[in-house]
C-alpha cells in the first residue's frame, strides 16, 4: 500500500493531466480494470474505456481549472472535494466530490465522481444570520 502522501500525489497529477492535456502516465495511474463513474452518469467499465473517453473529451472539450480544496482519507480510499472549470461550446463551472479507492499496487481502481452546483444561495439568511 502506498502512503497518503503518494495517494494525494496521484490524484493530483490526474487532476494536472486535465489541465496540461497530456495524458501519457494515464497507465501508471489507473488499473486495467478500474471502473470510473463519472457525476452526469456515464461509467467506464476498464482502463479502454477510460482512454476511450479521455479521446473523445479531449476532442471537444478544453480543462481551465479544477483545483482540489481538500483531501479525506479512509486508508486506501481518499474522498476529494474540488471545483471543475471546462470550455466546450460554452463554459461551465461546478463542485464535486470524488471518492477514489486505490488497489494495492498504487493505482486507481474505482473512482466515483458527484457533481454540486457552485452557485450557493442562503435561503434563510437574514441580517442576524448573514456572515461577513
Amino acid at each position: 500500500m502506498i502512503s497518503q502522501a503518494q495517494q494525494h500525489q496521484k490524484i493530483q497529477t490526474y487532476f494536472q493531466m486535465w489541465l496540461n492535456r497530456d495524458w501519457s502516465r494515464l497507465a501508471d495511474l489507473f488499473t486495467s480494470n478500474c471502473v470510473y463513474e463519472e457525476c452526469y452518469g456515464p461509467v467506464y467499465r476498464n482502463f479502454a474505456e477510460i482512454q476511450q473517453w479521455i479521446n473523445h473529451q479531449k476532442q471537444k472539450q478544453v480543462v481551465t481549472a479544477w483545483p482540489i480544496h481538500e483531501f479525506i482519507d479512509a486508508g486506501p480510499t481518499v474522498i476529494v472535494t474540488w471545483t471543475f472549470a471546462a470550455r466546450e461550446q460554452t463554459s461551465y463551472l461546478f463542485d464535486g466530490v470524488s471518492i477514489i479507492h486505490f488497489a494495492a499496487d498504487g493505482r486507481f481502481d474505482q473512482v466515483r465522481e458527484f457533481e454540486a452546483k457552485h452557485e450557493r444561495r442562503y435561503p434563510y439568511e437574514n441580517a442576524e444570520t448573514k456572515k461577513y
